[in-house]
Parts: structure tokens; C-alpha cells; sequence
């Protein structure tokens, strides 16, 4: 739980090409596909860890929803398998990882101020000696939520805003028409196809 008074920092979790500039231990980050039916992103991160270990990768769906009338933005992810993305022995997958993340502004999006929760799970396929909890928990999420704030104020002077977001969302469609239709980038080969990504 937190609060800041900057503007929403949503825009610094999802703008992937802006946050392998503010997070040093970002290796890899891509968009492998998109769902413009859903809103929902399959994307694969490859993230360092401290030495000795080698670095981990994640393949996981993402989904954010803005509701103006609550004043309120999710930001959903969890884990997923895709074709495109195999196992490489450089890297430990990730396989339980789920994130969530609420972001309600004072007043808009684009005014100061706003409180946040955040909750965060994975199994990083190891055991962690007690110091090395105890740095994650005294510093590590500390240090990575102060990079966020400081991405947050950065991409306020780079006029990079929530409404950008909100604006490319494509439009709700009931769960009828979900269900039915599909999208051209869902059609090739090797895709996660719409049932996949549909929620994350």
C-alpha cells in the first residue's frame, strides 16, 4: 500500500520501451503478442538476480482496465506458456508469478497525488537464504517502488500520461461478441489463440 503525489504510476509499469530505461535489471522486454479484442498483452521479461544466481524469465499476460466513472486503474498479470517464447537454459522460467496493481489519482489521472496497492507473488525456483529475504523485504520492493516513483515523475515531463492509455484501449465488447470474434494477429501460427489471453 502506498501513495504518492505525483501523477498515476501506471504509465511507468506499462509503457514496456520506457521501462527498460528506468529499470537497471531489465535484460529483456517485449510484447510477444496483443489481443485488440481483450486489451490483454502476452510479454516475456528476463530480469537480472543477484549474484550468484542466473537471471530469471517470465512469460506472463497482462491486462489493465481504466474505469473513469470509479476514478480507479487495474493493472492484472500472471503467468502463461506461449509458443514463441521456449525455455532457454541462459535463463530459471519463472512459472508462478501473479501481480496486481490498483491505482486511484486524489482526482485525475493527470493531477498529483494517488494511492496505490500492489500485491506480487512468484516461485523463482530457488531458496533464498534468510539475509537475501531480509535485503528484498528491507530494500529490494523499497528501492524498486522508488524507481517507479521517479520513472512516475519522468514521464510526467516527457508528457507521457495515463489518458494516452485510455485512449488506445480498444472499445468493450459484450462477452458474447468476445467470444465470437478474433483478431487478425490471433490467426497465425503459433499464436496463444483468444481463449489464452483473454484475461490475465
Amino acid at each position: 500500500v502506498g501513495r504518492g503525489e505525483d501523477p498515476g504510476g501506471g504509465v511507468a509499469e506499462l509503457d514496456t520501451e520506457y521501462r527498460k530505461k528506468w529499470d537497471a535489471l531489465v535484460i529483456k522486454l517485449e510484447v510477444i503478442e496483443r489481443d485488440v479484442v481483450s486489451g490483454s498483452e502476452v510479454l516475456h521479461w528476463v530480469t537480472h538476480f543477484p549474484y550468484p544466481m542466473y537471471s530469471r524469465d517470465y512469460v506472463y499476460v497482462r491486462r489493465y482496465s481504466v474505469d473513469p466513472e470509479n476514478n480507479v486503474m487495474v493493472l492484472v498479470s500472471r503467468a502463461v506458456e506461449h509458443p514463441s517464447v521456449p525455455e532457454s537454459p541462459e535463463f530459471v522460467r519463472v512459472r508462478s508469478y501473479e501481480s496486481q496493481m490498483v491505482i486511484r489519482p486524489h482526482k485525475s489521472f493527470d493531477e498529483n497525488g494517488f494511492d496505490y496497492l500492489l500485491t506480487y507473488s512468484d516461485n523463482p525456483q530457488t531458496v533464498f537464504p534468510r539475509y537475501c529475504v531480509s535485503w528484498m523485504v528491507s530494500s529490494g520492493m523499497p528501492d524498486f517502488l522508488e524507481k517507479l516513483h521517479m520513472a512516475t515523475l519522468k514521464a510526467k515531463n516527457m508528457e507521457i500520461k495515463v489518458k494516452d492509455y485510455i485512449s488506445a484501449k480498444p472499445l468493450e465488447m459484450s462477452s458474447e461478441s468476445k467470444a465470437t470474434a478474433q483478431s487478425p494477429e490471433l490467426k497465425n501460427e503459433g499464436s496463444c489463440g483468444p481463449a489464452r489471453i483473454e484475461y490475465a
